[in-house]
């Protein structure tokens, strides 16, 4: 009966010596693995980015202004910031219908005169469709449409006062 304590002892020690192995193993390949997807996302989608670090689509970005000046900031009617988001929410289509419509975004963001108006829009077409604009855009336009969004808010002062 020794002999096959003995053995026992030697499996699950085997067992339990083989399981810790697997285990760092996989750990150290998961990092690897979520190291090398990072490096090849920052490659692939480096200008998404830019829409994150833009303060215009922040939907507190109005507050934030406000509260830093004390000139009257000039804003747009909630209705019209509405208006924007809707026409922005109908340029996208599917692709069996012509796919998105990118001149008519541009369009709206061109029709914008500071970056208050495009927070303003951004939390307009939050609150109507529960999407963050930031998203639908990096899932909708590739790098080159987003180039041209961003090129577009760039050129816009921060805000205007009255």
């Amino acid at each position: 009966m020794s002999v096959a304590y003995k053995i026992l002892g030697v499996s699950v020690g085997t067992l339990l010596i083989g399981s810790t192995a697997l285990t760092i193993r996989k750990r150290n390949r998961d990092e690897r693995t979520g190291k090398l997807l990072s490096a090849i996302k920052a490659q692939i989608q480096p200008i998404t980015n830019g829409l994150i670090a833009e303060n215009a689509f922040d939907i507190h970005y109005l507050n934030k202004v406000l509260q830093a000046v004390n000139n009257k900031v000039l804003v747009l009617k909630i209705s019209t910031a509405s208006k924007y988001a809707d026409q922005i929410h109908k340029a996208w289509g599917s692709w069996y219908q012509g796919g998105d419509d990118e001149e008519k975004v541009y369009g709206v963001f061109r029709k914008m005169k500071d970056k208050v108006q495009v927070s303003q829009v951004a939390k307009a077409y939050q609150d109507t469709y529960s999407k963050n604009l930031i998203d639908t855009l990096k899932d909708r336009f590739g790098k080159d449409e987003i180039t041209i969004v961003l090129n577009i808010i760039k050129a816009l002062p921060n805000y205007r006062t009255a």
